[in-house]
């Protein structure tokens, strides 16, 4: 995926081939960031993330970022902005630099997976697997939220959508939840049978 950003071309894709140490110059990066040192002694993690960074099409920075679990880059797995790059991978988030790539810091969230991450006026909504959570620029927990079940919907409605002033989620059962950006939860809709809503 290729995305630009002010004068900066950035690539990100998961280099399932790279092999950390190897003599082959194309697998060398500048940066390797993990927080499992095993991950890094073994190079044989599950996600293995590049990111380059070209302007005026010279590479002028990359990284790897090495990380057990699975997952993969789309559209609403990083954000762009200050001059920086957050992006998920399995259950943590990165925090890179823009364009030198240095880590500003890591956090783990949910203890499953992280889904997807979504602008909420200066801070960030993290859609994970059993928690919903709204995190600052610097990676701290405002709230987290969870429901009756996980946030994966197997009947394909979007289990999270961030609305005028709410936040409304569903979950496996297609249970409806409705939050207020503080966190708080303004309806509960109990699905009670097949279609079936109960509203609160």
């Amino acid at each position: 995926m290729k995305v630009d950003y002010k004068n900066f071309e950035i690539e990100l894709f998961d280099d399932i081939n790279c092999i950390l140490n190897s003599t082959d110059e194309s697998n060398k990066y500048q940066k390797v960031h993990s927080v499992d040192n095993e991950i890094k002694d073994k190079s044989q993690s599950t996600n293995k993330y590049a990111i380059i960074i070209k302007e005026s099409e010279t590479v002028i920075s990359n990284a790897i970022i090495y990380e057990s679990g699975v997952s993969g880059i789309y559209n609403d797995s990083f954000i762009l902005e200050d001059d920086k790059i957050w992006i998920l991978i399995y259950n943590k988030v990165y925090c890179l630099e823009i364009p030198s790539l240095e880590l500003a810091w890591q956090k783990e969230l949910d203890f499953h997976a992280n889904f997807s991450i979504h602008k909420l006026k200066n801070d960030f909504i993290i859609h994970g697997e059993s928690q919903v959570f709204r995190i600052s620029k610097e990676g701290d927990i405002i709230w987290s939220f969870g429901g009756r079940d996980i946030w994966v919907n197997i009947e394909g409605k979007p289990e999270i959508t961030i609305e005028n002033n709410t936040i409304r989620l569903f979950d496996f059962e297609s249970n409806e939840y409705v939050l207020d950006f503080d966190g708080n939860q303004i309806e509960d809709n109990t699905r009670v049978g097949s279609g079936e809503i109960k509203k609160k």
